[in-house]
């Protein structure tokens, strides 16, 4: 038996305990597993009331789990709000039910007991003490329910005793006021999980070629983040990722592009190397050579000259024919050959005249400079002010005022293009100053790169050659080779494309 020094040491240390987490699915296993211990129960439930039903929250029977040797799956479900039940009259009238045997409840007094889950495990109800957990208006919203008093040798199925009405009141009043903290606590989490996904999402949304690259990279980073958190062998056999740090992924994966937001459209719409009205401006220039050379062959020629002067004008013709493919083709993003970039120049050193006389190149510099580019559709200077978007991501995230459990994010998140090496940016971050959880960002943020159909300056890659690629950037120690290998032999690419990344904490609160 507890004596009153206990009572009040154990009440004391049940405070303490409700408030060690705020994540409600933990807090309502919490509730459940203090109350037992206090009252010596061998088995309990929580129920919560919302929108009108009892939500069936937890369920423990520590006998019977030593019986099965494993805790029976268990998934929360709603039941009608009714005096029927036990837990349904606890919630509708506020008032306790406490009984030496459950099985004695008379249905046509108040509530009856179900013993079809007794009959079904081959369990015995017999004592029962059953409180409304009220909130600070003194409205029930929620009901904690206790079977079978233990003996101190967990032996005998004893009564709850009288005044443990009394003291378990006082622990279902610390429990709802800890349910209530919890809720708003999940509340303000899921609105800001919201925020972040909507802000990402509408920041992709700003172009087409990147619509649902966020979500996708979020989807394949957790997928990734939690295999690897509950493996039991291998090279990440002694890594094991929180809840709190799997948050800090989840955030840091939605937002490691927002910085997105303050690079030039132009830039993330470009999805060739010069603007199509621009290459019909050179277009028009090598037409107009061919109308010149057409107009003085016409005025110099004689009749003895004519088909010599016809075999010079279909030549050019068919020279401006291959030029105009050449430079469509070119256009388009790709890799520029040492040919294809002589040829280029050859171009650019051709004159044209406009219709005043006027002498001018072919190509201009700024055409030429963009043409002219190597691979993709960038310049330098464009690639530059891409890439700037991980800076402005570090800037942005910095100042949004996590909570120190969620301090993380912004180093995550700007670290999703730092090269295990050191060669990636923008601080050229390698080695062991390069965190786990960035690397594996890294890996998802450029398998949806290769793979991704909407990008303006390539095609989508197949998955074969996507995933030699990544093996080559690990072998050249870019890549992680252990969460490259991970992610392939545990085939965690799969379904990629329609994952949705939801925020992994998110319950409906009560």
């Amino acid at each position: 038996m507890l004596t009153e020094k206990d009572k009040i040491t154990s009440l004391n240390r049940i405070g303490v305990a409700l408030s060690s987490t705020n994540r409600l699915e933990e807090l309502f296993d919490l509730i459940v597993t203090e109350c037992r211990k206090f009252t010596n129960a061998d088995a309990g439930s929580l129920f919560t009331i919302e929108d009108g039903k009892l939500i069936f929250r937890v369920a423990q029977t520590e006998s019977l789990e030593k019986r099965l040797g494993q805790k029976p799956s268990f998934k929360a479900f709603p039941l009608p709000m009714s005096k029927k039940s036990v837990a349904g009259y606890v919630a509708v009238t506020g008032e306790i039910i406490h009984t030496d045997d459950c099985y004695e409840l008379d249905p046509e007094k108040g509530p009856g007991f179900d013993r079809s889950y007794d009959q079904k495990t081959g369990y015995r109800s017999k004592s029962m003490l059953a409180v409304p957990m009220r909130d600070e208006n003194s409205e029930v919203i929620g009901v904690i329910q206790l079977i079978n008093a233990m003996d101190d040798a967990k032996i005998e199925i004893i009564p709850f005793a009288e005044d443990m009405k009394e003291l378990m009141q006082s622990i279902a009043s610390q429990a709802a006021v800890a349910l209530q903290n919890a809720r708003l606590i999940a509340e303000i989490k899921n609105l800001f999980a919201a925020f972040v996904k909507y802000s990402a999402t509408a920041i992709d949304e700003r172009s087409p070629h990147t619509a649902g690259h966020t979500r996708r990279v979020a989807g394949m980073t957790m997928r990734i983040a939690k295999a690897i958190s509950v493996v039991k062998d291998g090279v990440f056999a002694e890594i094991h990722f929180s809840n709190q740090e799997l948050e800090e992924i989840w955030f840091a994966a939605w937002l490691h592009d927002i910085g997105k937001i303050a690079v030039k459209e132009a830039v993330l719409e470009k999805n060739s190397r010069i603007p199509f009205d621009r290459l019909y401006w050179i277009i028009s220039r090598l037409k107009q050579d061919l109308l010149q050379l057409e107009i003085e062959e016409l005025k110099g020629s004689r009749c003895d000259e004519a088909v010599l002067n016809n075999e010079k004008i279909t030549a050019a013709k068919a020279q401006l024919q291959s030029d105009i493919e050449f430079l469509t083709k070119l256009n388009t993003a790709g890799f520029l050959p040492p040919e294809d970039e002589a040829r280029l120049k050859a171009i650019t050193a051709r004159n044209y005249q406009d219709i005043d006389g006027k002498v001018y190149p072919m190509i201009d510099d700024y055409e030429l400079k963009n043409l002219g580019i190597i691979r993709g559709n960038l310049t330098d200077d464009e690639w530059k002010e891409m890439r700037s978007h991980v800076v402005k991501t570090r800037t942005i995230v910095k100042n949004i005022p996590f909570t120190k459990g969620l301090k993380n994010v912004a180093d995550i998140a700007a670290g999703h293009h730092e090269m295990v090496d050191g060669s990636g940016y923008p601080l050229g971050i390698k080695g062991d100053q390069l965190p786990l959880q960035a690397r594996i960002m890294a890996v998802a943020d450029i398998y949806d790169a290769l793979t991704a159909s909407d990008r303006p300056y390539k095609k989508a890659i197949p998955f074969d050659r996507s995933i030699a690629i990544l093996r080559d950037d690990a072998a050249k120690g870019r890549l992680d080779t252990r969460v490259v290998e991970f992610m392939i032999e545990n085939k965690l690419y799969e379904g990629h494309l329609e994952d949705q990344a939801e925020y992994p904490w998110k319950i409906e609160v009560f």
